[in-house]
């Protein structure tokens, strides 16, 4: 049987949750909203410590909403990585904002302050630490360097829950707002899409709890014009679950990120990937290899029915879709560098001794 490079059913399956579970859960007629939804906020709130979180529909509703009500407006400029999932600049096109393109560190494919500093400018309102893979985005530093400024900060956290700091604060909760996608591949993944936004802040917690319920502050109360961003009940239930067991999860990714880490390490045609410390937790684990021979070890792996991904084979400045807007940086040298050597291989919860053994004896036989 091919290795794929996520097993969300594997994980769910692990921790207890089938079709029983659902089918109780379905029995009990709560689609939208109450009692799972409210756990689950709770229950976030606490784990990251954090005194608001909200689910949403999606990360990208996150992102979306919490740019909204941190008074995002159109002309303003964000400085933003290119090496990220398209979501992460298409709120900011939407609201019409202007994306300023930042290149990347080279070794945690995070964002390079250094280069940040070079393109700030008067109409600077935010900027956005990706952290990506799950690395940290030397949140830290960069949030001194937006108070300097007076910046949003708004952390994209759609593949780090999970991570901290090397004083083990949780990322995602040092900015304006951060963002967290649950799609069913994250470390904390839901049976659809999902996502939360959390804050300390309780004008962005009351801004985006109206916004993502049809501007309502009560039934039939429109006081603004919002819309349709809730979590369903089947979901939550679900993230819950896995919540209160993510201690099995975290152990489950980092026993693998390990395994892979020492039994990769010698192999002259790669790199592995580099924790920016310890307490981070990968979400996937992207290797680099040299541009010219990227396709054969894909091919190579695939013959052998072991999936691979690219994250991200096109990097955002390069996509069609930029080519109407004029502002667009290029010269992001070490972004388009790193785009062309990136590869994931298969990396997910509970993946079998054989899997991941397997996943080495082949590693270890490309020539």
């Amino acid at each position: 049987m091919k290795i794929p490079v996520a097993d969300p059913v594997r994980e769910n399956i692990s921790l207890g949750i089938n079709e029983k579970n659902l089918f109780n859960e379905f029995n009990k007629g709560i689609y939208v909203g109450g009692e799972n939804v409210n756990n689950f906020e709770n229950n976030l709130q606490k784990f990251l410590n954090v005194k608001y979180a909200i689910s949403l529909n999606s990360g990208t509703d996150a992102l979306f909403l919490g740019f909204i009500a941190a008074g995002l407006s159109k002309g303003d400029e964000v400085l933003v990585p290119s090496f990220t999932y398209f979501a992460t600049v298409e709120v900011l096109l939407n609201l019409g904002a202007i994306p300023v393109f930042v290149d990347i560190h080279p070794k945690t494919f995070t964002l390079d302050l250094e280069d940040a500093k070079g393109k700030i400018s008067k109409k600077t309102k935010a900027i956005v630490p990706v952290h990506l893979f799950g690395n940290n985005a030397d949140i830290e530093v960069i949030k001194i360097f937006a108070r300097k400024h007076n910046l949003i900060v708004v952390e994209d956290g759609a593949q780090s829950f999970g991570s901290m700091t090397k004083e083990k604060k949780y990322l995602g909760t040092f900015g304006t707002f951060g963002a967290f996608s649950f799609f069913p591949s994250k470390t904390l993944g839901g049976i659809g899409d999902g996502g939360c936004l959390v804050t300390n802040s309780s004008k962005i917690f009351n801004t985006v709890s109206k916004l993502k319920n049809h501007g309502q502050s009560g039934v039939y109360n429109h006081e603004i014009s919002g819309v349709n961003s809730r979590l369903d009940s089947l979901n939550a239930f679900v993230l819950n679950k896995k919540l209160l067991m993510f201690n099995k999860i975290k152990k489950s990714r980092n026993d693998l990120t390990n395994f892979y880490n020492e039994n990769l390490k010698d192999l002259k045609f790669i790199e592995i990937p580099k924790k920016e410390n310890p307490n981070i937790l990968f979400n996937y684990y992207s290797i680099l290899v040299s541009s010219s021979v990227r396709d054969d070890l894909i091919n190579y792996l695939e013959q052998n029915q072991i999936s691979t991904s690219i994250y991200y084979k096109r990097p955002i400045h390069k996509q069609p879709v930029m080519k109407k807007y004029k502002h667009v940086n290029n010269n992001l040298k070490t972004t388009e560098k790193i785009s062309k050597s990136i590869v994931s291989l298969p990396f997910f919860s509970f993946m079998s001794s054989n899997e991941r053994e397997k996943v080495i004896r082949v590693m270890k036989g490309f020539k």
